[in-house]
């Protein structure tokens, strides 16, 4: 567990970055900014020197990228703790806790605005939709497995994987349109995907070393400019 300082460090480095975009007056609504998570923002520019503009205290490290929407600040800390902040005053909102306990350590999925609702997975294996307003839960999927992927937004459908190679397409209130797992459809494989000896008898002995990585990569959904979403290794 970070200490109470380090935490603080690690909140004042998102904040930093977060409200430059709020103040300015501009939404940045999933990882990297668009559905590509490219990046790619040529036309925007940066004044420096950059100084600190305040410290807000989570309860966990921050291992993911924040978002920016109507003059607020997402963020999700380690511990799975949604925290949402107003980047004027940088007065707490509301926070939310995921359930799932000390499962939910060092989570990854960095949120995602969709609509009105914030999207998000946890390393105990829940994936929530909330009121982005309010923070109150709309949705919640259990899929039995760490969620390490961000979600991805676009053509009004959110799409994340899970470590298992499980893809979701939802609704931006979270309600499922379809799954497609890799691991059945592609590999023919039915037992339990964390299970070495039910590999090893799906493959009949032989090596599978390379194909079981490849089915637990923890890749997340790529957008590819149709309506679909394919997964990518991390």
């Amino acid at each position: 567990m970070k200490t109470g300082k380090t935490r603080i460090g690690f909140a004042a480095a998102f904040l930093l970055v977060g409200m430059a975009g709020a103040n300015a007056g501009e939404n940045w609504l999933q990882f990297k900014y668009d559905r590509r998570h490219s990046g790619n923002v040529p036309d925007r520019s940066v004044t420096t020197p950059l100084g600190l503009i305040g410290a807000v205290p989570l309860t966990d490290a921050v291992f993911t990228a924040p978002v920016v929407a109507d003059g607020r600040v997402y963020v999700v800390d380690g511990a799975g703790v949604v925290f949402c902040i107003d980047a004027a005053t940088l007065r707490i909102v509301w926070k939310s806790t995921a359930r799932g306990g000390k499962a939910n350590c060092n989570s990854i999925s960095s949120p995602a605005i969709a609509g009105n609702y914030l999207h998000f997975g946890t390393t105990a294996g829940t994936y929530y939709i909330l009121d982005a307003a309010t923070g109150a839960a709309i949705q919640s999927i259990a899929c039995g497995e760490p969620i390490f992927s961000t979600p991805v937004v676009g053509n009004d459908r959110v799409y994340f994987a899970t470590l298992g190679s499980r893809i979701y397409a939802l609704e931006p209130d979270g309600t499922i349109c379809w799954t497609w797992d890799f691991v059945k459809e592609h590999l023919g494989f039915t037992g339990n995907r964390w299970s070495g000896e039910d590999w090893h008898k799906h493959k009949k002995g032989r090596a599978i070393a390379r194909r079981f990585a490849r089915c637990i990569s923890g890749g997340g959904p790529a957008w590819t400019g149709t309506r679909k979403a394919r997964a990518r290794s991390a």
